[in-house]
């Protein structure tokens, strides 16, 4: 199976039906970031097959999740993931990506503009600072993260960005239990109750994704 039959065939079983053009855009994402990785250490994973199943696929878990237009941020972006790929795949999303790495963001404005994404942008500060700022506090329909942190500091940097309504989505794995636990009164505190937790395990691969939804 060539990657790209391995990108659609995987995407639909995850119900995303992509468009050729995000097929080819997420390929050429791909290709970037390992010749990026290069120099700049991006991902440890750097197996072709590999990333596809590992990093394409699984950000490609979230994209059902969101409505029409919705305006998202990704905290701890790292090297766009699952931000890049989001905005790749749908393209009526306004994403902003978010970390204090600007080695990592330096990469991710170069791919923007390489792919010629728009309704997307890159902002190098942290989230304790950021979420303070007029414009940016209860400024998006929905926050993700995904491996940056444990669950009690995820909900406390980006909560605060989520407006009333929203919801910050993180992306976990199977031993996400105790970590929620411990998570559960800095989010009552921000207003915010556990929605639903799907479950799931991505194409051809024995990886359990556990998708927490903290409605605000």
């Amino acid at each position: 199976m060539s990657l790209r039959e391995m990108l659609k065939n995987g995407a639909l079983e995850l119900g995303v039906d992509l468009s050729n053009k995000a097929i080819t855009d997420l390929l050429a994402y791909k290709d970037f970031m390992l010749e990026y990785n290069e120099k700049v250490n991006l991902t440890a994973i750097t197996d072709e097959h590999d990333f596809i199943a590992k990093h394409l696929l699984d950000c490609l878990t979230l994209v059902s999740h969101l409505p029409q237009g919705s305006r998202v941020i990704d905290i701890g972006t790292g090297a766009g993931l699952p931000g890049m790929v989001l905005k790749i795949a749908r393209p009526d999303l306004y994403i902003t990506l978010l970390d204090a790495r600007a080695k990592k963001l330096k990469f991710l404005d170069e791919a923007i503009e390489r792919l010629a994404l728009t309704d997307i942008c890159t902002i190098h500060a942290r989230a304790e600072d950021l979420q303070k700022e007029k414009g940016y506090a209860k400024g998006f329909d929905f926050a993700v993260s995904r491996a940056v942190a444990a669950m009690d500091k995820l909900c406390g940097w980006c909560l605060p960005f989520v407006k009333q309504g929203g919801a910050f989505i993180a992306m976990k794995g199977p031993n996400y239990a105790d970590e929620l636990a411990t998570a559960k009164p800095i989010i009552k505190k921000l207003g915010a109750v556990v929605d639903k937790i799907t479950e799931l395990t991505l194409p051809n691969e024995e990886i359990t994704r556990n998708i927490i939804f903290i409605q605000k």
